[in-house]
């Protein structure tokens, strides 16, 4: 029998039960995994085709697109490093009858160890060794006896109810939650029709991408509008409006916030998977708001319509990406036996991962299975654990950072390259022009969470005071972390021993937050700088906020630095003001220095606006004017008179 003869057999197989198959293809080389993909886009033409290389198919990181879309075949096409959010969402897509093909990257990884075992226990998750035995394979699955399994009639019992309740009470806010597949677009959109809306008189959709509503707006029948979500913020003409969100967990709290405040938002649908943009505190953070907010009503489906109650392929992944929060022990007293354990994750137990895994995703919006990924096969990853007996009560995320190699260093300081995994050697050295920074070794702090139980009761700190004698062992230069400002978070870094040096100028699309740096120096020279810089930010927060500033920087060290950027090309103006605005003050300047117009000291005044007021052609055009005077200063030194 050809291979495509028995592929028809497995589908019809498959589509009888509602249950999708998963086969994983595991190359040696490069040059064998590229035969593969070839062969097997010959084998399913149709498959829709992710690679995180190949320029003619769909980008991996795009997967966010097809999000509310359902396919029959998906072919994730690994080379370089296993998409795990990816992995997670498209699985998602494929409807009760289809298959996902997978190729791993050449090459060996705890996580990608985790995935082909993972295929032992399923059986229909199949691990395929070479393309000579997908055929046995093909076969194992056709034989594979699966219960044959109708479509369900639309709406579903609980889709009726939700509708229902929907339309009974149209003035409260309704959130509905649930995994991927229960049928979230196609209740909203049932609602909407069931509702009275039509073509005359439609209510506004939004959601991540006009893809990501298709489902919503075909049930809709005519009912509903799309409206993406930054147009409906911009355009206050219809602020006010009944208002339908879809999918949003992918859309940014602090959006939803503002959608909720400007329109009457009648329905909210959200899965909670955690690879949708804002992870698995999400749910937990909007919800809360939510009800503080306004009347809100939360509704939940649980049975899958995608696919059966007997498909064994989302099992599966949960497991794998240890996707659902595990139950946490609860803890007995921690005055105890409490030892600190600093660890790759690739060495834990699953049993003690779970907890990890659990703990980070309780505690952080942003979480996804990608950091699973990530801790497993990154040897510059580490987490260091408090544990009392076998429970993790508090786990440190800790990544190494720097140095960074001498040849790569001035591309950094000029902005020519931004290395993956040296955030803050690279943060600092560039924003603030230090090229020492760049040949220290870091510690990043890249997340810190606490047993819910044992929160401010000193875990944190304690686990913080662990690190730094760990890091002091290790010759490190210094720590640090880099964080969204909110008021609790900044709450703990206070008592932490670390100290701002930096904070960004634009929100965090993700968070809503300005991202700010802390660090702590931990040899002589570290704590100098870090000092200094702690100094410079501090002056720079009170001339942003109109406060008196004192004249006290070390100005070789931390001002000119940043002018020296600026005039060279590498800094934007914006980086700059304040370092021109206290040359100024603090001793009497080269006079072209001195000779603009007030607004560009004024903080308050954006680029955009000191442009216009300059009556420049373009910013571009204004700031080279500006950088050619500073640059003059620079060249010739202050004057008197």
């Amino acid at each position: 029998m050809s291979l495509q003869a028995s592929l028809a057999l497995v589908r019809h197989h498959l589509k009888t039960a509602r249950q999708r198959a998963v086969f994983i293809f595991s190359p040696d080389h490069d040059h064998e995994r590229a035969q593969l993909r070839d062969k097997l886009l010959e084998l399913t033409p149709n498959a829709l085709h992710f690679s995180d290389t190949t320029a003619d198919t769909k980008a991996i990181h795009r997967y966010r697109d097809v999000l509310g879309q359902t396919y029959d075949a998906v072919l994730l096409d690994y080379q370089q490093l296993i998409h795990a959010d990816a992995l997670a969402a498209v699985t998602g897509t494929i409807r009760g009858g289809g298959i996902l093909w997978v190729i791993l990257p050449a090459g060996s990884s705890a996580f990608k160890q985790r995935l082909l075992q993972s295929a032992e226990d399923i059986g229909l998750v199949r691990h395929v060794g070479h393309w000579q035995h997908l055929p046995d394979h093909l076969a194992a699955v056709t034989q594979t006896h699966l219960p044959a399994s109708a479509a369900p009639d639309l709406p579903s019992a609980s889709q009726a109810q939700v509708i229902s309740q929907m339309t009974e009470y149209k003035l409260a806010t309704h959130l509905l939650l649930a995994d991927r597949g229960r049928g979230k677009s196609t209740t909203l959109g049932l609602a909407i029709k069931a509702a009275g809306y039509s073509s005359a008189k439609p209510i506004l959709v939004t959601a991540p991408q006009p893809q990501a509503a298709a489902t919503l707006l075909k049930h809709a029948a005519g009912g509903a509008r799309f409206r993406a979500w930054d147009r409906l913020l911009k355009d206050s003409s219809e602020f006010g409006a009944e208002l339908v969100i879809d999918e949003a967990a992918a859309i940014p709290l602090h959006i939803l916030k503002q959608l909720q405040q400007h329109f009457r938002v009648w329905a909210i649908a959200t899965t909670v998977d955690g690879y949708e943009g804002c992870g698995k505190g999400f749910a937990l953070r909007f919800l809360t708001w939510l009800k503080q907010s306004c009347e809100c009503q939360q509704h939940q489906l649980t049975e899958p319509l995608r696919w059966s109650t007997a498909d064994a392929v989302e099992a599966w992944l949960n497991q794998v990406l240890m996707l659902k929060l595990a139950p946490l022990k609860k803890p007995q007293a921690t005055s105890g036996q409490v030892r600190w354990h600093y660890v790759h994750a690739s060495e834990l137990s699953n049993a003690l991962l779970q907890q990890v895994m659990t703990l980070l995703l309780e505690a952080h919006y942003q979480s996804s299975p990608n950091d699973l990924r990530l801790l497993l096969d990154d040897p510059a990853q580490h987490l260091g654990l408090l544990l009392a007996d076998e429970l993790v009560i508090g786990v440190c995320w800790v990544a190494q950072e720097g140095p960074i190699e001498l040849e790569l260093q001035q591309p950094v300081l000029r902005g020519e390259r931004r290395l993956k995994g040296q955030l803050l050697p690279q943060a600092i050295g560039f924003y603030r022009q230090q090229p020492d920074c760049l040949a220290w070794r870091w510690l990043r702090i890249v997340r810190i969470a606490t047993h819910p139980e044992l929160r401010r009761q000193g875990i944190g700190r304690r686990m913080l005071a662990a690190l730094h004698q760990h890091a002091q062992t290790q010759n490190i230069d210094a720590l640090g972390t880099s964080f969204g400002i909110t008021p609790a978070v900044e709450a703990f870094w206070q008592t932490s021993g670390l100290v701002e040096i930096r904070r960004g100028q634009k929100k965090n699309m993700a968070s809503g937050a300005v991202s700010a740096i802390w660090a702590q120096g931990l040899t002589t020279a570290s704590c100098s700088l870090i000092k200094a810089l702690q100094q410079l930010q501090e002056a720079e927060v009170g001339w942003q906020r109109g406060q008196t500033v004192p004249l006290n920087l070390n100005i070789d060290t931390t001002v000119v630095p940043i002018l020296r950027g600026f005039a060279q090309g590498y800094l934007p103006l914006s980086n700059a003001r304040f370092a021109w605005w206290y040359i100024l003050r603090q001793q009497a300047a080269h006079s072209v220095l001195a000779a603009q117009p007030r607004a560009l000291f004024d903080p308050a005044i954006d680029n955009a606006a000191l442009t216009q007021i300059n009556h420049a052609n373009s910013r571009a055009e204004f700031e080279n004017q500006l950088r050619e005077i500073v640059g003059q200063y620079l060249h010739y030194g202050p004057t008197k008179g």
